[in-house]
C-alpha cells in the first residue's frame, strides 16, 4: 500500500478536455488501483513556484510517500478510448519503477512542447554540464535516465525532501521549477528518470491536444520562421493552385484528361521489378508514361495532398534558396518551389516517364534557368519524397546528399512516414538503420521528416551560442 498525493498547480480554470479527463482519471484510481491511497491537492497559482511549494508542504503534512505533479493542461486519454482506459494506470507503472529502484528520486512521463517544434519535454546533461533538449532519436520509448523530466507529469519520492532544504522551488528567473527540482535531486544523490513509453497529451491554446500522433502536423503548421509575411494569402488557394497546375501539365503531356489516367496507370506493375533487380537503373529508366499517370493519381490521394500542403509550407520561398530533389519523379512539390523562385536540381533516372515530364515541364513553364538536372550544390536543403525506399545503396545515396548540404542544411523526407512494406519496389525499408546512419553522420532530427546537418562539437566540451545554431536553416525553413 502506497500513499500518493496528486498535486495540480491550477491557473484560473482547467481546459474542458483536461477537466473531463482528470475526472475520469480520479475515478479510475479509486476503482482500479485499490492498492494505493490518493490525496488530491489542487492549488491556484499566480506564480508556479509558490503553488508547487504549497502542494509539497501539503504532501509532507499528509505523510505521503510519493507526490505526482500534473499540470492543468494535460490529457491522459488523448486517444479518447471508450470504456476503461488503461492509460490512466500510468501512475502505478511509475510507482513500480520507484519501488524497484530505491535510488530513483524522480520518474516522469513524456509529453511535448506546445511551441512550433513540438519537441519532447525532457532534457539531457551535456559533457559541458549544460542542459539540452533531447532529440527524438534519443527517446528510447522505455524507462531511461535523463537530466530533467518535465514537471507537468512528474512523480517524486518524498524522501528526497529529507536531503533538500526548503524552499524546494524558487522563482523561475534562471531555471524552471522542473529543472530546479531535478538538479537538486541529483545533487542529493538520487537519479532522475523518465518512462518515455508513457505519453500524455498537452492541450494547446487553441484547445487542440498535442499528441504523439498529431504533433508532426502541428509542427509544420506552427513552424513559421519567415522573413516575410503571408498576410492576405489563402493557403488553401495556394495548394489548390499548385495541384491544379501540376494536373493540367500532366494532362497536356499525356494528352488525356485526368479521369482517364487510371486506365494508363493500371498498366504499371511494380511486381515487374522482381525480374529486373540486377539493374534497377535500367528498370526505372524504362518506366514510361504509365509511371507518370500513376504518380499523378497517387499525389491526388487525400494523404498525399496533406503532405504536399505540409511540405510546401515548410520552405520559405520569400528568401533565396537552393535545393535538390532526389528521385524527384514528377516533382509536384519541388517544381512548385522552383515556380516560386528557388533554384532546384532534379535528380532521377533518365528515361523514366515521370522524370522526362519534369524536364518538359521546366521548358513549358519558362523556368529553365532555375532548374538543373545534374548534381551540384552546396544545397540549403535536399528533398527525398517517396524515393529512399527505392534505393538499394541508401547509405551511398545519403552520404552523397549529406556531403552536398551546407552546414545547417536540411534533409526533408517522408520516408519515415511510409508504411507500405508490401510494395516490391520498396527495397530499403530499414528505418531504424537509416535513422542511426543519419545521426552517426552528423544529421539530427528536428522531427520525423526534418533532419538538419549540424556540427554538434559542443557536446564534446566546446560551448556554442545555441540561439544562433539554426540561423542559416531558419532563413530557408518556415
Amino acid at each position: 500500500m502506497s500513499f500518493i498525493t496528486i498535486g495540480i498547480p491550477r491557473y484560473k480554470q482547467f481546459p474542458p478536455d483536461t477537466e473531463i479527463d482528470y475526472m475520469k482519471f480520479m475515478y479510475y484510481l479509486g476503482r482500479r488501483l485499490p492498492q494505493h491511497d490518493f490525496l488530491l491537492a489542487v492549488k491556484s497559482k499566480t506564480e508556479q513556484f509558490r503553488a508547487r511549494n504549497s502542494i509539497t508542504e501539503a504532501a509532507l503534512q499528509a505523510g505521503s510517500e510519493y507526490l505526482l505533479f500534473l499540470d492543468d493542461d494535460h490529457v491522459i486519454n488523448w486517444e479518447k478510448s471508450p470504456g476503461v482506459c488503461p492509460r490512466y494506470g500510468f501512475v502505478d507503472t511509475l510507482i513500480g519503477h520507484m519501488e524497484a529502484n530505491p535510488e530513483m528520486g524522480i520518474c516522469g512521463a513524456l509529453y511535448y512542447h506546445r511551441g512550433a517544434q513540438c519537441g519532447p519535454v525532457v532534457m539531457k546533461i551535456g559533457n559541458d554540464g549544460g542542459y539540452y533538449w533531447m532529440r527524438d532519436d534519443e527517446i528510447v520509448n522505455q524507462l531511461q535516465e535523463v537530466g530533467v523530466t518535465g514537471g507537468g507529469a512528474m512523480l517524486i519520492r518524498m524522501k528526497i525532501f529529507d536531503r533538500i532544504k526548503s524552499p524546494w522551488f524558487s522563482p523561475e528567473f534562471d531555471l524552471g521549477t522542473d529543472l530546479q527540482v531535478c538538479k537538486k535531486t541529483q545533487e542529493a544523490g538520487y537519479g532522475v528518470f523518465c518512462d518515455t513509453s508513457i505519453k500524455l497529451g498537452h492541450v494547446m491554446d487553441s484547445q487542440e491536444i498535442i499528441t504523439p500522433q498529431n504533433r508532426f502536423r502541428i509542427q509544420a503548421e506552427n513552424a513559421v520562421i519567415s522573413s516575410g509575411s503571408d498576410e492576405g494569402l489563402d493557403k488553401t488557394w495556394q495548394l489548390s493552385s499548385a495541384l491544379a497546375l501540376y494536373r493540367m501539365d500532366a494532362e497536356a503531356y499525356l494528352n488525356v484528361p485526368f479521369w482517364k489516367m487510371g486506365g494508363i496507370s493500371e498498366r504499371y506493375n511494380p511486381a515487374d521489378i522482381e525480374t529486373n533487380k540486377e539493374d534497377l537503373l535500367k528498370y526505372y529508366g524504362t518506366r514510361g508514361k504509365e509511371q507518370l499517370a500513376r504518380q499523378v493519381q497517387f499525389h491526388h490521394f487525400p494523404g498525399m495532398v496533406n503532405q504536399m500542403d505540409m511540405f510546401l509550407n515548410m520552405i520559405n520561398t520569400r528568401a533565396p534558396g537552393y535545393g535538390i530533389d532526389i528521385g524527384c519523379g514528377s516533382a509536384p512539390i519541388s517544381f512548385e518551389l522552383a515556380l516560386r523562385g528557388h533554384r532546384m536540381d532534379f535528380i532521377d533516372v533518365d528515361g523514366a516517364g515521370a522524370y522526362e515530364f519534369t524536364k518538359w515541364r521546366s521548358k513549358r513553364r519558362g523556368i529553365e534557368s532555375r532548374c538543373g538536372f545534374a548534381w551540384a550544390g552546396p544545397y540549403d536543403y535536399a528533398l527525398a519524397f517517396d524515393s529512399l525506399e527505392h534505393i538499394e545503396d541508401w547509405r551511398g545515396m545519403l552520404t552523397k546528399i549529406i556531403d552536398s548540404l551546407k552546414n545547417g542544411g536540411a534533409i526533408i523526407t517522408n520516408y519515415f512516414l511510409n508504411r507500405d512494406y508490401a510494395n516490391p519496389e520498396h527495397v530499403s525499408m530499414d528505418k531504424e538503420a537509416v535513422k542511426k546512419f543519419l545521426v552517426e553522420n552528423g544529421v539530427y532530427p528536428l522531427n520525423e521528416f526534418l533532419w538538419v546537418r549540424k556540427d554538434l562539437g559542443f557536446m564534446d566540451g566546446k560551448k556554442e551560442d545555441m540561439q544562433n545554431e539554426h540561423s542559416e536553416k531558419d532563413r530557408i525553413l518556415r
